[in-house]
């Protein structure tokens, strides 16, 4: 599947991409960042790279490195997403919606993401969500209003979407800094009925089990390694069926469930057979590659998005 965000979020663009780097707008910056999956030659110069960013990351090291600053860069920038929906509010029964007008139903949905430089590449958000955004917010009409959530959840962003069609989302990562930067995001967004908790993710499914607590919508974002809140080793390739197989018991009767993977080890149809085997009451809506599409026609890989619904 190829996407070209720009079409879906007009703040952000993939301008162009190449030799191991992209070029991208986050609203008024634009920024050149290294990515592996840039194989192809980019179309403009690298002089009309550098004339257009505002600042470069470049790596030292295999998890760090240095900004160069090209043009003035605030500390913090904003972009805003607004999707009109048709959700049923939240304040009203099934029943009162059903028989509301599809203008009365019909509201903005808003969301504002806080970006920042940090001493990685990343910067608050990964935009390629937002087709996982649209996901959420058409299937959720389908299913229980009462709970959603969001494991690996970063800066939140997911989760703060989510929170206008729940009752109550709850987001768990383990680095307290991005758990904190989350609740800018909602406050910034004007959500309170979030539940913000610095855990490990495989740890709080565990509980979450022991206490018999179950979601409406389940949404993760696995990376190949990481490490938990006390410092617990997460490994993609040893640890994953495991944390999906629990996933899979803390998911309501009549659940969804969307999941992004970015192990390189685990692509094509050795995610359909570890998702049958995890969920097998679970229907794959979706399971491929997504790749973003530049203004210039260059691609980079977003990694593999899943989709799955239980009705």
């Amino acid at each position: 599947m190829e996407i070209c965000i720009h079409d879906l979020w007009n703040e952000y663009e993939l301008i162009d991409c190449g030799n191991g780097r992209k070029l991208e707008r986050f609203g008024e910056i634009t920024l050149i960042r290294p990515e592996i999956t840039a194989t192809g030659k980019p179309h403009l110069s690298e002089a009309q790279w550098k004339g257009m960013a505002n600042a470069e990351f470049v790596e030292t090291s295999k998890n760090s490195g240095r900004w160069d600053i090209f043009k003035p860069i605030p500390e913090t920038w904003q972009m805003k997403y607004t999707s009109r929906s048709h959700k049923r509010p939240l304040s009203v029964s099934r029943r009162e919606a059903d028989g509301m007008s599809t203008a009365s139903q019909r509201e903005e949905t808003h969301i504002t993401a806080e970006l920042s430089l940090t001493t990685s590449k990343h910067i608050g958000i990964f935009p390629e969500q937002v087709i996982n955004w649209q996901f959420i917010e058409r299937e959720s009409a389908s299913y229980g209003h009462e709970s959603f959530l969001n494991l690996f959840g970063y800066t939140g962003l997911s989760t703060v979407f989510a929170s206008n069609f729940f009752v109550k989302a709850t987001h768990i990562d383990s680095i307290r800094k991005v758990v904190e930067w989350t609740r800018h995001n909602a406050e910034n967004s004007g959500r309170n009925n979030i539940r913000l908790i610095t855990e490990d993710a495989q740890k709080f499914v565990e509980r979450e089990i022991k206490r018999g607590n179950k979601y409406d919508g389940i949404i993760l974002d696995p990376p190949a390694i990481g490490s938990g809140a006390k410092n617990e080793k997460w490994i993609f390739d040893e640890m994953i069926e495991n944390l999906l197989t629990n996933v899979n018991l803390i998911a309501k009767d009549k659940s969804f469930i969307i999941m992004n993977l970015y192990s390189h080890s685990v692509y094509g149809m050795e995610v359909r057979e570890l998702l049958h085997k995890c969920f097998p009451h679970h229907n794959i809506e979706m399971c491929e590659e997504v790749k973003g599409v530049s203004q210039f026609g260059g691609k980079i890989s977003h990694g593999v998005f899943v989709w799955m619904k239980k009705i």
